[in-house]
């Protein structure tokens, strides 16, 4: 898939970059909502039960938070609809981002501890975003330089061993030759979160958000699986030519 690449100032060209206070209070509630669809295992099950807590006592800021969003956008379009379908279309990618499968299973973890934190004690809405929307952040960060590190492996095995036993991910392979021919692959958090899983027949239900009207992804995906690492053939001959 493509990730997400980091700008001049090597910030991470995310659907965060460069938000208002407002709308990284809101992201921090949509990131939170796809964790309460998405983290299912009995384990998380503090995260529904904060989440709920948070939007239904919190409902009124929340509302001003929503509201003033909205009405940035329908300042910045000259109109009601056009703000409406524009601000739609963002949060669509909003959701997509934090449904990303790949990284959902230190997603659910850093949502359940924000969850069992908020559980201990009484917070300010607004500030508690603020304060742990960095942590709902960390677990795709990570995911994507990890994606990273992945690619220049696979890279440079090809370089040094594609000749003698080929190609070493054929995943990787498929995505370069895509990518040669001008042919789009999935765009972590922009693209149906279901096109970056392992098998893309599977498809992400989904769930209408009652607040913006935004559908909001849900992806079965399995949290335990490891995926196989880029590994350097040793050699079993002295001429170097047959590996075990």
């Amino acid at each position: 898939m493509e990730i997400p690449r980091r700008n001049a100032m090597g910030q991470r060209q995310t659907i965060n970059l460069g938000i208002t206070d407002d709308e990284r209070v809101w992201h921090f509630r949509s990131a939170w909502n796809v964790a309460a669809l998405n983290c299912t295992a009995a384990q998380y099950d503090p995260i529904l039960t904060a989440y709920s807590d948070y939007i239904s006592k919190h409902q009124r800021t929340l509302g001003q938070v929503n509201e003033r969003i909205d009405r940035a956008y329908r300042q910045q379009l000259g109109a009601r609809r056009a703000g409406m379908l524009a601000r739609e279309e963002r949060m669509t990618a909003v959701y997509n981002f934090f449904a990303l499968p790949p990284a959902r299973a230190r997603f659910c973890r850093a949502a359940l501890d924000i969850s069992n934190r908020y559980l201990l004690a009484p917070v300010d809405p607004i500030g508690f975003a603020n304060e742990n929307f960095a942590l709902v952040e960390e677990p795709f960060e990570l995911f994507f330089q990890e994606y990273e590190q992945y690619q220049r492996d696979s890279a440079a095995w090809d370089a040094k061993w594609g000749a003698m036993f080929g190609p070493s991910q054929p995943g990787w392979v498929a995505v370069q030759e895509a990518r040669a021919k001008g042919i789009p692959v999935p765009t972590a958090g922009a693209s149906d979160p279901s096109a970056t899983l392992a098998n893309p027949a599977a498809t992400a239900g989904m769930v209408t958000d009652p607040e913006t009207g935004v559908a909001v992804p849900v992806v079965p995906v399995q949290e335990n699986f490891v995926s196989q690492p880029v590994v350097e053939p040793v050699a079993s001959g002295q001429d170097g030519s047959t590996p075990r």
